[in-house]
């Protein structure tokens, strides 16, 4: 997987408003995963309350591209009902290691894949395949770095953290589906609906729309970094869609314009299309419900 990317001073004279976005997201995740930001999620968890048991079938679906990282999937997995499975794709080459850093008792279930299409190409095989069919619900995360961005690392930690960091945030996360029409579930904060955030997507974008069965409406309205809870059956326009895995690009350190970009803006519009919402981390519902879609 290649690292290459323009240099920052270039980066910013050809984006000054999203440079400026990124900057301010960064400061933002370095004090949202400090300890001083921790403590004070943990107090406002305290006083929201305790989430309640979920009886959904839930998994963690992870591509583990770099292995060094593994370790903190296991803690995100950690904080999954019991019983909950753990999913991972990963190169060939990579899984022995990976399988020798995973403890016993874990309910590890195993892929390959080439190093193609970044994680969304190994989560659409799974899909296609039927091995998400056994869960209601499941976490998609991957063991991002995105050198590009330069606080990859900071970002990853927020959305573990976010989605995941402790069992009671799990089962608030979880709540929002049993008590809602909740499909996707995500951080506001990587909600993206306005339209810079197209860049070179929007005609493949609506291609997958028209694919998919039924179709979606095509719209901008995406989780960016595609990790989120999602319900299985919201998947089910995409999976109509009949994606082959020869349909994503070769690895070449590409920033935009892959079928794998266009699929990043496509799981919210699948669940729309499935009849469901998409929904923050707080069951606050985020752009139009599906029942608007489906009466315009």
């Amino acid at each position: 997987m290649s690292d290459r990317a323009p240099s920052l001073p270039i980066r910013i004279l050809r984006e000054p408003k999203r440079m400026a976005y990124r900057l301010l997201e960064m400061i933002w995740s370095a004090i949202f995963v400090s300890p001083p930001g921790q403590a004070m999620r943990q107090f406002w968890l305290k006083r929201a309350g305790h989430g309640e048991p979920s009886q959904a079938n839930t998994a963690l679906v992870a591509h583990v591209f770099y292995p060094d990282l593994f370790g903190e999937i296991l803690e995100a997995h950690k904080t999954l009902p019991d019983r909950a499975a753990l999913i991972v794709t990963a190169p060939q080459e990579k899984l022995a290691e990976i399988r020798s850093l995973c403890p016993p008792g874990v309910d590890l279930r195993m892929h390959a894949a080439p190093n193609r299409g970044r994680d969304v190409a190994p989560f659409m095989m799974l899909l296609n395949a039927g091995a998400l069919d056994p869960f209601d619900i499941i976490l998609k995360l991957h063991t991002k770095k995105s050198p590009h961005l330069l606080f990859g690392g900071l970002r990853r930690r927020m959305l573990y953290l976010s989605l995941a960091g402790d069992g009671n945030n799990v089962a608030r996360i979880l709540s929002h589906f049993a008590r809602s029409n909740a499909g996707l579930v995500g951080m506001r904060s990587l909600f993206r609906s306005r339209p810079s955030f197209w860049m070179a997507n929007r005609d493949r974008v609506t291609g997958l729309c028209a694919r998919m069965s039924p179709p979606a409406e095509s719209r901008l309205a995406f989780f960016e970094g595609t990790m989120f809870w999602i319900r299985v059956a919201a998947l089910a326009p995409l999976r109509g869609a009949a994606i082959a895995e020869s349909e994503f690009e070769a690895e070449a350190g590409q920033l935009d314009g892959t079928l794998h970009h266009a699929l990043e803006r496509a799981f919210s519009l699948s669940a729309l299309a499935a009849g469901y919402d998409v929904r923050d981390l707080q069951g606050r519902r985020l752009g139009p419900a599906a029942g608007d879609l489906a009466a315009s």
